[in-house]
């Protein structure tokens, strides 16, 4: 795939402009190309860079392995994909519900729309976004708008937001959580899981560790950056979850990735999780975030 390419100048956490290259990863389900993975020097934080246009990083996404979109269940660990999501679906309307009694919700990234549906029906008003318009035209029965700029999501009007493996896509980092922050009402929260590639397995699949996903990731988060990065738009660090499952099924990946074996990737995601306890270093984490 030809290359067009936006170069990084600052750090999106601390804005520093002094950079270094940490790491080249391949792009493994579009294109086969190589990224950067850039660390910035004066706090650490690692970004894709450079990265593809606003105009043709939607080209990156076209993928039947991009299951959010797609919602495939071919082949193994698709199916342990979607027997998981079953059960993080419970998991997750119960963790927002005992942070609100005012159940007004708005799911950033909905992809195929399966946790507002779940919410529904648990008697939550909801809103989605999903920029893909495909993926949207899949979607029946829910209130689902394009962006965030949609003149029908209006201010302080959402107790809880969410965005599920979303906030390491998002384009405009700035000017959306900007916006993320005026749509919840004080006192509200927003949810955010991402990767954490402090992780044991991240560590030992270097870059073959699936959950870099250059370049469709853009951001590669620790607990530290999070903090730092959401402190900047008036949220508060609350409480930090794991999501368990979350170390299998990118070990299993990655290990698909790298030519090894399904027990080996098992067994890495078990490790993960055994060394992650102490210092709750997961492969992905949530991050509950107050509004001050």
């Amino acid at each position: 795939m030809e290359h067009q390419l936006k170069n990084i100048l600052y750090c999106p956490v601390c804005k520093a402009k002094e950079k270094e290259k940490h790491l080249l990863v391949v792009d493994h389900n579009v294109s086969n190309d190589v990224f950067t993975i850039t660390k910035c020097c004066k706090c650490g934080f690692l970004f894709t860079n450079p990265i593809p246009t606003k105009e043709t990083i939607g080209n990156y996404y076209k993928s039947n392995n991009y299951i959010s979109h797609s919602g495939t269940k071919k082949g193994l660990i698709n199916y342990i994909y979607h027997f998981v999501r079953n059960y993080q679906l419970f998991k997750k309307e119960r963790l927002i519900s005992n942070l609100s009694n005012e159940k007004t919700l708005l799911d950033i990234g909905c992809g195929t729309g399966e946790f507002l549906s779940y919410c529904k029906n648990k008697g939550w008003n909801t809103v989605g976004t999903e920029p893909d318009l495909q993926t949207r035209e899949r979607i029946k029965n829910l209130t689902i708008f394009p962006g965030l700029n949609s003149k029908e999501l209006r201010e302080n009007s959402f107790s809880i937001v969410t965005m599920w493996h979303v906030l390491e896509h998002v384009y405009d980092l700035e000017d959306d959580l900007k916006t993320i922050s005026s749509l919840i009402k004080k006192g509200g929260y927003l949810i955010v899981a991402v990767p954490n590639h402090e992780s044991f397995d991240a560590k030992i699949y270097k870059e073959n560790w699936v959950a870099y996903d250059v370049p469709i990731h853009l951001y590669h988060f620790r607990k530290k950056d999070i903090k730092a990065l959401f402190s900047k738009f008036n949220f508060e660090l609350s409480n930090i979850k794991p999501l368990i499952f979350d170390a299998y099924y990118i070990s299993l990946l990655s290990e698909k990735k790298k030519g090894g074996n399904f027990i080996l990737g098992l067994l890495n995601g078990l490790k993960s999780n055994l060394k992650a306890k102490n210092k709750l270093n997961h492969s992905s984490l949530i991050y509950i975030l107050k509004k001050l």
